[in-house]
């Protein structure tokens, strides 16, 4: 009695676990939970999206995305795809800004916030896993500018940050003199124009001469009115050193940074006449007739000199003539000579004189001078 009762309790058992396990199973189901693209397979009775990670224990964050949504009911053979949000540090051109992104890797989070061009620059590899707590990650778009640099214009596409990488990575050295205009660390922009100036210095020497001077002495032995050089003297020389400033291979500028005298110049002496000139005798009365020349009437010849002889050896006799060789006149005077003995109360010019006056004034200069002014013909005064 015993043992049958117990088979009896056993078979109830069996047959409510057996009940209870149908039950169960009729009312379970099978659900792929996938967190950032690692699926895992449940069994839940579970009949919403929230009740299911709740007994998975899966937390969403408010930066996370979910499908479906929490509320949303599943069945079996569902599939609830969650996606943890990083945290981006997103410099672009300089300008930072943090921004939430569910992409698992750096080329995901490009392509999430749209920047999908292959010529940006990118501080980390694209390939790089993007971790839970987040990413510092630079760009740096591509910019059109510019360079005007050794008679060139180039115009490239860089993404490099500033004026100084710029150059770097255009292979374009500067010089300590070169100047650029825009500073090394200044940031680029598309559509900059960036423009090298070479400069260079060159030293160089140049010999000037040093100009005479002209000294001025007084001399008795001279009359008032009459020079002589009495030393010709000569120019002296200087060395300069001299720098030349060219810009992109044109000069423009010129500096004297010494001067040194080689040879020192020598004085040029002029003797300059301070003996009185003897007072001209008196003009003679006019003639009573006579041809050529105006102006005052010269005083009558009393010297018993044969003027029209040495006129004929001096001119051929010619009182008006004029060769235009200096010499004026039927006696040969120079322009300085007439002038000095009185001729300019006669004419502007000898050749513009009378006989008459013309030997007036030759006769002054025969007084103070003797027939030196005349070496070659002066003997015929006396024929």
């Amino acid at each position: 009695m015993r043992r049958s009762f117990q088979l009896a309790l056993f078979g109830l058992v069996l047959t409510g676990l057996i009940a209870g396990s149908v039950a169960w199973a009729s009312f379970s189901k099978t659900v792929t939970l996938t967190v950032d693209g690692t699926a895992t397979t449940v069994s839940t009775r579970a009949g919403s999206v929230g009740d299911v990670l709740a007994d998975a224990a899966v937390s969403v964050g408010s930066h996370d995305t979910l499908a479906p949504s929490a509320d949303s009911a599943i069945g079996d053979g569902g599939e609830i795809v969650l996606n943890r949000g990083r945290l981006l540090t997103l410099t672009v051109d300089g300008a930072e800004r943090e921004i939430w992104v569910t992409a698992r890797s750096v080329d995901e989070a490009l392509d999430q916030l749209g920047y999908r061009q292959d010529d940006i620059y990118v501080s980390a590899s694209r390939s790089q896993r993007v971790p839970l707590d987040g990413l510092a990650l630079e760009l740096r778009m591509p910019k059109q500018v510019d360079i005007f640099v050794d008679g060139q214009a180039l115009s490239v596409l860089t993404t490099a940050p500033d004026v100084a990488a710029l150059l770097d990575e255009e292979n374009i050295t500067l010089a300590a003199t070169d100047t650029t205009s825009m500073y090394g660390d200044q940031p680029l922009l598309s559509g900059m124009n960036l423009t090298i100036t070479r400069i260079r210095f060159q030293d160089v020497q140049e010999t000037r001469p040093v100009p005479r001077a002209v000294v001025e002495r007084a001399d008795d032995s001279l009359f008032e009115g009459e020079s002589e050089v009495v030393q010709e003297g000569a120019d002296g020389a200087e060395v300069l050193t001299i720098r030349i400033t060219r810009t992109n291979g044109v000069e423009t500028a010129r500096a004297t940074l010494s001067t040194k005298l080689t040879r020192a110049p020598v004085d040029k002496i002029i003797a300059v006449g301070t003996k009185n000139r003897p007072a001209p005798p008196p003009p003679p009365p006019p003639p009573a007739s006579g041809g050529g020349g105006g102006g005052s009437p010269p005083p009558p010849s009393s010297s018993g000199l044969n003027w029209d002889a040495l006129a004929q050896c001096e001119s051929g006799g010619n009182w008006s003539i004029n060769t235009g060789n200096g010499y004026y006149g039927g006696l040969q005077f120079d322009k300085g000579t007439w002038d000095a003995y009185g001729g300019q109360q006669y004419a502007a010019y000898p050749h513009q004189a009378s006989r008459e006056q013309q030997i007036a004034v030759a006769e002054r200069l025969y007084a103070d001078r003797g027939d030196s002014p005349w070496p070659t013909c002066g003997y015929h005064l006396y024929d």
